[in-house]
């Protein structure tokens, strides 16, 4: 079975494409499955409102994947969901994502953290031993409020953190403990196989996903899930990149989440 179910549209201003050029490109790739999931927007907050929706938008967003669903009904399964930051007084909003707009399921991504009183985008940092440790300290904290579906890149401090040492060892432990307790499935992100490859202390490798976390990741018994995280509908042409990464280091993937 042919899935994804990390997918933005033009809405967050940093992707091409509406909603039906997706569903259309997914056709076209027959995929089997395929779930929109937007960046969640911050109403009230001033941490990145530039790369993600309005909370105005979210009526036309629901309702365009609505409208899309029930046109193409016949040829692929459409879901509705999101991809969200974790803040602890958004209750409400992840209760009307849910029980107002009938989302089938919310994505943790976690890119943003609070830091010696401070919100910080996790590519922003020159990650050191400290605020990687602040950063899983709040990727564990966002997977425990059981308010989420799946984590997306789990080893994004990868972007910052180049080094693979006891330090990202210990991120990637706990991370992956927290996952297999809570029995919440992590993605093989493969919006980091489109990034250009980075220098690190045993070669070359992608900013994520991290070839060491995912072996790693061997270790636990967790859940595996490809995400394109497509902020182009041509992006849904690169699954086979993530089938890839996962067959080389002999990886069991989940196909479908269970919604």
């Amino acid at each position: 079975m042919k899935t994804n179910y990390h997918t933005h549209n033009f809405r967050c201003n940093h992707a091409v494409g509406n909603v039906k050029d997706y569903i259309i490109e997914a056709i076209k790739n027959e995929y089997d499955e395929i779930g929109l999931s937007d960046h969640m927007p911050h109403p009230g907050k001033n941490i990145d409102n530039v790369s993600r929706m309005k909370y105005e938008e979210l009526v036309e967003y629901f309702k365009e994947i609505d409208e899309v669903k029930d046109k193409y009904k016949n040829e692929i399964s459409i879901r509705k969901g999101m991809e969200c930051e974790y803040f602890e007084d958004y209750d409400w909003l992840y209760k009307e994502l849910r029980e107002k707009y009938k989302a089938e399921y919310l994505i943790l991504g976690v890119h943003f953290f609070p830091y010696k009183n401070e919100w910080y985008y996790v590519g922003d940092l020159d990650l050191n031993s400290e605020s990687l440790k602040a950063y899983t300290d709040y990727v564990i904290k966002s997977m425990e409020s059981r308010k989420f579906d799946y984590l997306a890149h789990p080893d994004l401090f990868g972007i910052s953190y180049r080094n693979w040492d006891e330090n990202t060892i210990n991120a990637s432990r706990r991370i992956l403990e927290a996952a297999e307790k809570l029995d919440m499935p992590i993605e093989i992100n493969i919006n980091g196989i489109r990034r250009p490859v980075i220098r690190y202390n045993l070669g070359e490798r992608y900013a994520y996903p991290i070839k060491e976390f995912w072996e790693l990741s061997k270790e636990y018994s967790v859940k595996r899930i490809i995400g394109v995280d497509a902020h182009n509908p041509l992006n849904l042409e690169n699954m086979e990149w993530g089938l890839n990464f996962a067959k080389e280091i002999k990886l069991d993937i989940i196909e479908k989440l269970n919604l």
